[in-house]
């Protein structure tokens, strides 16, 4: 079987199977065994295995030695979930509807004191830019993102339309990311108010990351600031 073919099966199994999950009740949740779903959903073993593998690291299923798979409807109804997806784009998006970032401010600026207190080396100037995550009409969140001038390998221009961060880095850096280090707090910021149409002195939920490329490096420094009302997070964790 080709691996695209493969990854279908495995996709459209994963989709029928949290369909079924989301109809279920609390206390009538035990799944069927992936032999039983194997012959339900006249796909291989291997496909199940996988799918139902993917459902337990999203935490809608729960594995237990001897006594089966529990399924979680409730984990179903949680929006925004911030521990399966870092892409924002991904993060806000609904079934009938696709977000929307758009650029409202770049260029040269000093170093910020939140960058100044977090980020593992000095920091003089900066290349700022501040990205509108909205949903429709709908501000949902605010990112401001900081590059030492340094790291920067080409005279940097704004970010194209759909082009992502990471894109936007890679070009004008060279950098290959491998991971950010995100530090959760909560603070009033008078750009995050005006850009999420809030009153200046809002207080909001508010991250704070570190870009790291392979090689270790600290690369960039983003505050992210979330709509106190629109973006409800969430997260799934395990005991």
């Amino acid at each position: 079987m080709g691996a695209g073919k493969s990854r279908r099966l495995w996709s459209q199994t994963c989709g029928v199977l949290l369909e079924s999950i989301r109809r279920m009740r609390p206390g009538e949740n035990r799944l069927e065994t992936e032999e039983a779903l194997t012959r339900r959903l006249n796909v291989s073993r291997a496909t199940v295995r996988e799918a139902m593998d993917t459902l337990v690291w999203q935490g809608y299923v729960t594995r237990r030695q001897g006594k089966g798979n529990f399924a979680h409807p409730s984990v179903g109804q949680l929006r925004h979930r911030m521990d399966l997806d870092a892409d924002f784009l991904r993060l806000i998006r609904t079934e009938d509807q696709e977000g929307d970032c758009r650029n409202l401010r770049c260029g040269f600026a000093r170093a910020s004191q939140a960058m100044a207190r977090r980020f593992p080396r000095p920091c003089g100037r900066v290349y700022e830019l501040h990205w509108l995550y909205t949903l429709g009409e709908t501000p949902m969140i605010f990112c401001k993102i900081a590059l030492p001038e340094e790291v920067l390998t080409l005279p940097p221009e704004p970010p194209a339309r759909g082009e992502t961060l990471y894109q936007w880095i890679a070009r004008f850096c060279g950098r290959d990311f491998a991971y950010f280090a995100a530090h959760l707090g909560c603070q009033a910021d008078e750009d995050a108010a005006q850009a999420l149409a809030l009153p200046r002195e809002t207080v909001v939920q508010n991250w704070q990351e570190i870009f790291y490329d392979l090689s270790d490096e600290p690369v960039a420094f983003c505050e992210v600031f979330f709509h106190p009302e629109n973006m409800d997070l969430s997260m799934v964790l395990r005991p």
